[in-house]
Order: structure tokens, then C-alpha cells, then sequence
């Protein structure tokens, strides 16, 4: 019975992901291919606002999506999932145009629009946690899905890249890719509405005010029982992030390389992190704990994301291979954590509180990021990706710290 809508949402985060992996090589470094600023704008400003921009995105899933887990567990998860893929569509549109156009207010309009409706991964969850019967079938499944990521991001990345080069086609350029990823969230759309049952069958009624993001947050770093999973899970998002955000502008200064060029590299990291959240995740599902799983993958994490910085362009392929391998247990073990802590009826407040968390982490690396780049320990563009590495060696600290939960948590009697 649970087995078609799981393989549905798998090809839903699948077209969602495809959709990003076409655009993430190109977002991070769009001040280097296109001209946005009036002449004898510094380089030091230019890395500031590229910072805003990173920023604009998961700031505005930090206020939409906890509203969109609490209106799921409300209205059912089919009818959000749908709302938020439509602000995708929307999204990419947007970012489009405000390349033709030069202009950086519609990029910023762009990113805030597919950011606050950008809820659909954390909805996808509830429904993956809805079909799933206890942790081990949640961390398999989860892994499925972070599977889907990998595959996006080999598939995404490689569309990008041949959409992006001239050299195939003169009517290439750094708007096509936008315009393919508006087409993936139109087609991932109809999927949802035409084909994925509703998964969710006990509703509840929650709160849906914005005013819940913050509250999230203080549930979050105060609730005795879950306050030392999310900080832990904060710190080392914070540092994955500043590497995900930083790792194109660091490619482009280290070893030059072009936008196409970038999103073929991204195509190799794909193929690792599907291996690592296909099957290596998911294996050891079976084997041990979520808890064991990060107290043993995530030092060695910290210690790749650093050894990226460094080593030749050569050794970077390894370094990847083996960190896409070690950072894939992150998100579905901590997801996992998250899910089995709480009963079956919070399960999108949870997972909401967690996006809130993780979108927290997502805003607020690249505004240290964008500041970052101009503290020029090396280069410059390498610091934000140090940051990212003691930042996990931190979060490993207090993952050491963790204990299991005694019973399950509802939050139908949290104050609010």
C-alpha cells in the first residue's frame, strides 16, 4: 500500500532536486558571469550583497516553510506540496528575467518567492514519515530520498551544464538553465496533483501564524529533551552550508572554472552522494543507530571539508568521493532522530521545527559567508570553507553529547 506513493514522492523530490542541481552551480558565482553593478562597485561590496542574495532564499523558507509543515498537518501534505512547487515555477521565472534584464531587484524577488513556498522538501518528509512504521523504515526511507538529491544533482548539474555552454548550441546561455528548471517544477507539479494520494490520515489543528518560525526556534534550543540534537544538527548544517554556498565562488577563484565547467564537477559530487544515500546510508540503517551513525561520520566530515581547501586539483576528485560518502549520513540520521523522537500526529511540526532550524543555519552562513570572503587568511575564497569545517568539528562535539530519548513527544500541551 505504501510502496507507489513512496516511489512517487521519490521521483517528486527527484524533479525538485534536478530542478536546484540546474541552478546551484550558477547562483553562487552570478556577479562573476554577469554584470549587475555600476562601474567602481568594489569587489568587497560585490561579496556582501552576493551574500544578501545566498541569503534571500533560505531566509524566507525560514518564515514559509514551518507555516506550510503546520498547514499540511492542518489540510493534508498533497494540496502544500502543490502550493510550494508552483512557487518554484514562479521562482525560476523570475531569476530568469532578472538576468535579461540586468536587474538585481527581480533576482532578489525571485529568491524570496521560491524561498518562503520553498517548504516542499520538509512536506515531502511528513509524508515519507507518514508511511514509515519506526526508525529503522524512516531512516531507509529517508535515505531514499536523499538518494533522489544525489541523482538530482547529477542530473541537474549535467542539464545545467549543457544548457549553459555556447559552445553546443549560440542559443546557450546562463537564462537557459533557469527557464529548464521553471519546466521540472511545472512538470513536478502535475505529478503531485495527478498522482500522489493523500498520505496523511489523522489531522490535527495548529497554529499557522508567521509568528511560529521564531517560536519553533525557541522549542528548538530550549526544549530539554531536543535542544542538544538541534544544536548539534545547526552547527553542522551551518558548516555544510557555507561549504555548498562558497564551494562554486572557491572554484571559480582557485582553479577558474566556468559556469559549465562548475556543473559538470557537481555531476561527480551527484554520483557520490547517490551511492552514499542509495545504498551506503541505508545499509547501515540496519546496522546500528542514527546516534552511533553521526558520532562516527561526522569527525572525518570535518576533517574532508578542510583537506578540500588544500589539496591539488587531482586529489580534490578523491577528497569529494570519500566527503559525499561520510556527509550523506547527516540529514537522514538527524532527520530520523527528529522523527522517531515525536508521535505519529507531530510529525510535520517536527519536521517543520527542524526546517526551521536547518533554514536558520541556511540564512544566516552565507551572511557570514559574504563577509567572510573578504577576511583574506589565503586568498579569501577559502575562509568561508574553513569556517564550514571547524563548524562541523563543533557540531561532531556535541553530537558526542546526545542522549536517547525516554519517551515520545507530542506538542499538542508545549506552550506557544
Amino acid at each position: 500500500m505504501t510502496k507507489k506513493p513512496l516511489i512517487i514522492l521519490f521521483v517528486t523530490v527527484l524533479l525538485d532536486m534536478i530542478g536546484l542541481g540546474i541552478i546551484i552551480p550558477f547562483v553562487p558565482i552570478i556577479f562573476k558571469l554577469h554584470n549587475f553593478f555600476p562601474t567602481g562597485f568594489s569587489a568587497q561590496h560585490i561579496n556582501v550583497v552576493l551574500g544578501f542574495l545566498l541569503a534571500a532564499y533560505p531566509l524566507a523558507q525560514f518564515f514559509g516553510a514551518p507555516l506550510l509543515g503546520r498547514l499540511s498537518d492542518n489540510h493534508g501534505r498533497k494540496k502544500i506540496l502543490s502550493l510550494s512547487l508552483f512557487g518554484s515555477f514562479i521562482g525560476y521565472l523570475v531569476f530568469a528575467a532578472g538576468i535579461y534584464y540586468s536587474s538585481l531587484s527581480l533576482l532578489f524577488l525571485s529568491r524570496i518567492i521560491d524561498g518562503f513556498t520553498g517548504g516542499n522538501i520538509s512536506v515531502a518528509m511528513a509524508s515519507i514519515a507518514d508511511l514509515s512504521k519506526d526508525e529503522k523504515a524512516k531512516v531507509r526511507n529517508f535515505g531514499m530520498i536523499g538518494a533522489a538529491f544525489g541523482l538530482g544533482f547529477i542530473i541537474g548539474p549535467a542539464i545545467g551544464g549543457i544548457l549553459s555552454d555556447t559552445r553546443i548550441s549560440p542559443y546557450f546561455t546562463t537564462i537557459t538553465p533557469f527557464l529548464a528548471a521553471a519546466v521540472f517544477a511545472l512538470a513536478n507539479l502535475a505529478l503531485i496533483r495527478f498522482k500522489l494520494p493523500e498520505t496523511l490520515t489523522n489531522r490535527a489543528k495548529r497554529d499557522i501564524s508567521i509568528k511560529g518560525t521564531f517560536i519553533n526556534l525557541k522549542i528548538a534550543f530550549t526544549f530539554k529533551e531536543l535542544k542538544t540534537i538541534f544544536i548539534a544538527m545547526f552547527l553542522s548544517n551551518l558548516g555544510w552550508v557555507l561549504f555548498e554556498y562558497f564551494f562554486q565562488v572557491f572554484l571559480y577563484g582557485k582553479y577558474h572554472l566556468t559556469g559549465s565547467g562548475i556543473a559538470y564537477l557537481f555531476v561527480y559530487i551527484g554520483f557520490w552522494i547517490v551511492i552514499s544515500q542509495g545504498y551506503v546510508v541505508r545499509k547501515f540503517a540496519n546496522k546500528t543507530s542514527a546516534r552511533k551513525i553521526l558520532k562516527i561520520t561526522m569527525l572525518p566530515s570535518a576533517i574532508l571539508l578542510m583537506a578540500a581547501i588544500f589539496v591539488g586539483k587531482t586529489e580534490l576528485y578523491f577528497v569529494l568521493a570519500v566527503l559525499a560518502l561520510f556527509i550523506g549520513f547527516l540529514q537522514p540520521n538527524f532527520s530520523a532522530i527528529l522523527s522517531e523522537s515525536s508521535e505519529k500526529d507531530s510529525q510535520g511540526e517536527i519536521l517543520g521545527i527542524r526546517q526551521s532550524v536547518v533554514s536558520a543555519s541556511q540564512f544566516i552562513a552565507p551572511l557570514v559567508g559574504g563577509f567572510l570572503l573578504n577576511v583574506e587568511i589565503m586568498k579569501g575564497y577559502e575562509t568561508p570553507l574553513m569556517a564550514g569545517s571547524l563548524l562541523v568539528f563543533f557540531g561532531w562535539i556535541i553530537v558526542l553529547m546526545i542522549k536517547p530519548f525516554e519517551k515520545k513527544i507530542s506538542f499538542s500541551g508545549v506552550q506557544r
